[in-house]
């Protein structure tokens, strides 16, 4: 898949995660909750998986801060996708999950567009 193919399930997922940080309750009913954390867990995976297959740099250092970058978003995505779909299921989703997770997504695609400007 393409870049464009990532940066569009990311948007995607942000979004998502966006709807469901709706504190009051106004406009989304218990079965609409449960939808959306289900795609957005499903979008996370999708882009766990663009993560995994990215490319490492010829020296070995590269490759050492690149592992260790990726094992530690990867992580802190897993961790954090677990916790939605906890709180989904027992419908007391705190906002700091899905805001966490998103910001975690928007500061990976910040970082890779910053150093493709900057190669």
């Amino acid at each position: 898949m393409s870049t464009l193919a990532e940066y569009l399930i990311a948007i995607a997922l942000v979004i998502l995660l966006g709807l469901l940080t709706n504190p009051l309750m106004v406009w989304m009913p218990t079965p609409t909750q449960t939808a959306i954390v289900l795609v957005a867990a499903l979008l996370a995976v999708v882009y766990g998986g663009f993560v995994l297959k990215e490319g490492a740099g010829d020296e070995r250092e590269t490759l050492h801060k690149m592992l260790a970058g990726r094992a530690a978003f990867l992580t802190s995505v897993c961790v954090l996708t677990l916790a939605l779909i906890y709180q989904g299921a027992t419908h007391t989703i705190d906002p700091w999950i899905p805001a966490a997770l998103a910001l975690t997504i928007i500061a990976k695609l910040a970082a890779r567009a910053w150093a493709s400007r900057h190669q």
